[in-house]
């Protein structure tokens, strides 16, 4: 029940939290205690743990039972982030590229209401999976307060285990693991964290009944993942991709490829990789600071989820193809210029990229025997510049091309809308390399126009112009109304028709407007990419 005022707090607990809060408060009882949020654009109660930390003997295993408490715990401001080595990728002020930050106690969400909401109200629920490579990123660098003022709905953010702490696969892991099967531990947390959801959404006014899990780059490959693992059955109603990585060249890693390679990591650790005591003593900076030896740059995601064992029996493609998946809604999308985010992949010194750099990333992204054939499909004497083409064959071969073959087999199966960001002077705080035109709608542009608010190191609302501003409330709106009905709309504008693969179908938003597309698979070569066939 919603109690709104600090007054109505018991008197030993309304100095702790009143005079620390700036905006009212707001009290809900879940199933661990009570937690005491604020209220301002909307109710936010933040830093709830959802499992216990996951430290000492509990690194590497499933998530477990969380804390409970009977005195109202203070929901004000978010828990840690999870550890994590900092990136100059996207800077944020005070932070140091190159630093630990986070802590293992990290397995917090954030809940963020409408003010109006209830008990009984029974909105929507959106779930968010945060992106970065699953090295990066936490739940509280985006603010769900806007999407849950302006469209009715719940919005939950969470933190999950990164790095080696989230997704190490070993030998000796999977030898005292239930199932056999180690290195999914952020995949887990997830879920626990939907399970929390399940349990305790409806005292702040959410319907458990109607959940929407959806997030970006790896965030959007979680929701793939979590699609295709038969223990998330029954936690969401309804699915978004944005950005996924889904089904990307080098992404289907198994479990015993993993394993293999990761024993070599943990023997640079000072430990042998059978001594998971000595494995769990190890400090956090020496673990993110280590580098798995022998890979190659862009070979594949050194840490992200693992297949064919345990929570995740197939490979994505396999799931999908086969129809094994959780057969729910989806909303899928890319962005039109993923890939001039990535540039550094193949200019590290941020010099303009040469001629044969382009060949040498082309040649990792496709496999030097389909070098060729790229290169006759993406001449560069046809772009600006070298680094222009390789952002494009990036973009097409990694997101827009693998996304489109998402929504072809999971169409199948169950309604799918496709659609792609297209904002050709996203609002961004980079600064572009000099051998490109611009970002463009460079990977994870879209996040600032979705949830309309700042996001840490890309940008603010602030920076729209009108046009900007229009397509934001579109793009946020088709996500909305798809949470609440499992079907997007965008106001004055004709219905947007699921995927059809014989049409190839796909809502195009820019600040002109939104229109369907016919021409996406085209656009991005789509028919040499899955020649390739690369996973």
């Amino acid at each position: 029940m919603f109690r709104t005022a600090c007054s109505r707090l018991l008197a030993s607990t309304a100095a702790l939290f009143c005079g620390a809060l700036a905006q009212p408060s707001v009290t809900v009882q879940t199933d661990q205690g009570p937690v005491v949020g604020r209220q301002a654009a909307a109710n936010a109660f933040l830093g709830i743990p959802y499992a216990a930390p996951p430290v000492g003997p509990l690194r590497w295993q499933p998530p477990q039972a969380a804390p409970t408490w009977t005195a109202p715990r203070d929901a004000s401001s978010p828990g840690a982030d999870c550890p994590q080595v900092a990136l100059n990728l996207f800077p944020v002020a005070g932070v140091t590229p190159g630093e630990v930050q986070g802590d293992e106690n990290c397995l917090f969400l954030n809940v963020y209401t409408p003010k109006s909401a209830t008990a009984t109200s029974r909105l929507p629920v959106m779930v968010w999976l945060h992106g970065g490579s699953f090295t990066l990123g936490s739940g509280s660098a985006y603010d769900g307060s806007v999407l849950a003022d302006n469209y009715g709905v719940v919005v939950v953010t969470l933190n999950y285990r990164l790095g080696a702490l989230g997704f190490l696969s070993l030998p000796a892991l999977n030898a005292e693991s239930a199932d056999n099967a180690s290195g999914n531990y952020g995949l887990l947390d997830q879920q626990a964290a939907l399970r929390w959801v399940q349990r305790n959404v409806a005292a702040f006014g959410g319907n458990p009944g109607n959940v929407t899990v959806f997030g970006e780059s790896a965030g959007g490959m979680s929701v793939c993942a979590q699609l295709a693992s038969p223990q998330a059955a029954g936690l969401f109603q309804k699915a978004i991709i944005q950005s996924g990585l889904c089904t990307s060249p080098g992404n289907a890693v198994t479990l015993a490829q993993a394993a293999a390679r990761n024993v070599r990591y943990a023997d640079k650790l000072a430990c042998q990789a059978a001594d998971l005591a000595c494995l769990r003593k190890v400090k956090v900076d020496t673990l993110l600071n280590t580098k798995v030896p022998g890979l190659r740059p862009a070979s594949n995601l050194v840490w992200s989820p693992v297949y064919e064992a345990g929570i995740l029996p197939l490979t994505l493609q396999d799931a999908y193809a086969q129809g094994r998946f959780n057969q729910v809604p989806v909303l899928a999308g890319t962005n039109h210029d993923e890939g001039r985010l990535f540039i550094s992949a193949v200019s590290p010194s941020g010099k303009p990229v040469s001629v044969i750099q382009y060949w040498g990333g082309t040649g990792l992204l496709a496999g030097v025997a389909n070098l060729g054939r790229v290169l006759a499909q993406y001449p560069y004497r046809s772009y600006q510049s070298p680094g222009l083409a390789f952002t494009v064959v990036f973009t097409d071969a990694v997101f827009s091309c693998p996304a489109f073959r998402v929504s072809t087999a999971l169409s199948n199966y169950v309604p799918v809308y496709a659609f792609e960001f297209n904002d050709p002077q996203a609002v961004t705080l980079l600064k572009a390399p000099s051998d490109l035109p611009g970002l463009g709608s460079f990977h994870s542009s879209s996040l600032v126009y979705a949830f309309q608010t700042s996001v840490p190191g890309l940008g603010s609302p602030e920076l729209f112009s009108p046009a900007q501003a229009n397509l934001s409330d579109h793009f946020s709106e088709a996500w909305a109304t798809f949470a609440a009905t499992g079907r997007p709309t965008v106001t004055s504008q004709p219905a947007w028709q699921p995927f059809d693969p014989a049409r190839g179908n796909v809502q195009v938003f820019t600040p002109a407007g939104v229109q369907e597309s016919t021409a996406f698979a085209a656009d991005h070569k789509c028919d040499l990419w899955t020649r390739l066939n690369l996973n």
